[in-house]
C-alpha cells in the first residue's frame, strides 16, 4: 500500500508473476511439509500417539514438524551492507547461503533437538523465513497442515510405513519424497 501511494504499482505481468509464484511455492511446500511432518510422525510413534489422544496439539505439532524436518533446508540472500556474524565480515553486495534446517536443529536454540516434541513450547524456528522474507502464506501452510495431519491421525490411528525406502525429491533447497508409501 505504501509503495502505491508513492506511485510504485505492479504491472499486470509483475502482479501474475507474483500470483503464479505464490500458488506454486504454496502447493510445493504445503504439500511436502504434510508428507515429511506425516513421516516423522510414523517413525516416532509415541508423538503420534500423543497427537492422536490430543488434537488439541495440532497447532504446536505443525510448528514442531516445521522445526524438526521442514520443506525448505536452506535459503540465499545478499547483504545490503556489511554485516559482522560471529568472527566474519559479510561485505554488502555478497552472497550467504543460510541453511534452515541446521538452525532449527541449534542445540543453544532449542533443548534436545534431534527428539520431535509435539508439545514443544516456543518454537521459534525459521521454516518460513523472517522479518522482510518470512513467507505470505505461513498462515494458510499452517492451517493445512494442521487440517491434513490431523485428520490423518484421527482417522487412520493404526497407519504405518510400508518401507523405509522411498524415492525422494532431487533438489537441495525443497525437501520431500516423491512418494510415502502407507497401510492404513
Amino acid at each position: 500500500m505504501l509503495a502505491e501511494e508513492a506511485g510504485d504499482k505492479l504491472t499486470s505481468q509483475e502482479l501474475l508473476t507474483t500470483c503464479i509464484l505464490l500458488l506454486i511455492a504454496g502447493h510445493e511446500t504445503t504439500m511436502n511439509l504434510i508428507g515429511l511432518g506425516t513421516l516423522a510422525l510414523l517413525r516416532n510413534r509415541s508423538q503420534f500417539d500423543r497427537v492422536r489422544n490430543d488434537p488439541s496439539l495440532a497447532r504446536p505439532m505443525v510448528e514442531e514438524l516445521l522445526r524438526y524436518d521442514g520443506p525448505i533446508q536452506l535459503t540465499a540472500r545478499g547483504a545490503l551492507e556489511d554485516v559482522k556474524v560471529g568472527d566474519e565480515v559479510v561485505r554488502a553486495g555478497q552472497q550467504v547461503v543460510l541453511l534452515l534446517a541446521a538452525a532449527n536443529r541449534d542445540p543453544t536454540a532449542f533443548a534436545d533437538p534431534e527428539t520431535l516434541d509435539v508439545a514443544r513450547d516456543d518454537v521459534h524456528h525459521l521454516a518460513f523465513g523472517h522479518g522482510a522474507h518470512f513467507c505470505l502464506g505461513a498462515s494458510l501452510a499452517r492451517l493445512e497442515a494442521q487440517a491434513a495431519i490431523g485428520k490423518l491421525v484421527e482417522r487412520f490411528p493404526s497407519m504405518e510405513l510400508m518401507t523405509d525406502d522411498f524415492p525422494w525429491r532431487e533438489t537441495t533447497t525443497i525437501r520431500g519424497m516423491l512418494s510415502l508409501p502407507i497401510r492404513l
